[in-house]
């Protein structure tokens, strides 16, 4: 008995003058040659060769956007609370050096704290004059506190030692001499660090501390 596949002619048509099988007719009516349309396209795709998806070949990195140049006020906000960082230290060490002392080792691990303390302030006031001109708006809000805190500790400097040593008169005793430099020098600071928070707050700076969009 013989199989479909072994009648001589099965699947063929025997009408057709080159002896090839017969082709169903394609999605415009007509029929074509075995494997072929007559638009182009590859066999078994009535729509033509499927193209893969295009992967990105590299994607843009995500990152904010350039600020551009700091403005004028950003800039004198920069050094001024950079020359108040560095007369902050003067400041200290001055007032350090300047207090009298009737022991001497404890004189100097006093002066070792001053300094230390002296130099972590002075870095402060550096790291934030640096990430204020790169429009950080932590670094602003950071030094407008940090200028605060430094207008009360003057102030309360100032209106609380005549009320000290008056006090100390009353009882007997004497408080040891403040240093009218490191005095003068503290007041100048104050001075300086105010002067360049308000800088960043000032109309034309204020965009270039706004928060910057991610885009691609």
């Amino acid at each position: 008995m013989s199989t479909p596949q072994d009648t001589p002619g099965h699947g063929r048509d025997d009408s057709r003058p080159d002896g090839q099988g017969w082709n169903p007719p394609g999605p415009d009516g007509n029929q074509h040659p075995y494997g072929q349309r007559n638009d182009g396209g590859q066999y078994g795709s009535p729509q033509g060769p499927t193209s893969g998806y295009a992967y990105p070949s590299s994607a843009p990195e995500v990152g904010t956007r350039d600020k551009g140049p700091a403005p004028k006020e950003v800039m004198r906000a920069y050094y001024l609370i950079l020359a108040a960082g560095i007369l902050s230290l003067v400041a200290s060490l001055v007032s350090a050096f300047s207090a009298p002392s009737s022991d001497m080792a404890m004189a100097g691990v006093g002066i070792g704290i001053t300094l230390v303390f002296a130099v972590i302030v002075s870095a402060i006031y550096m790291v934030l004059a640096v990430f204020i001109r790169k429009g950080h708006n932590w670094a602003r809000i950071t030094a407008t506190v940090f200028a605060a805190l430094s207008v009360l500790g003057v102030l309360g400097t100032l209106l609380l030692l005549p009320l000290a040593s008056q006090a100390a008169e009353t009882s007997g005793q004497q408080l040891p001499p403040v240093s009218g430099l490191g005095t003068a020098l503290d007041v100048v600071v104050m001075l300086l660090g105010v002067a360049g928070v308000v800088m960043t707050y000032l109309k034309p700076a204020r965009p270039y501390f706004a928060a910057q969009k991610l885009g691609y």
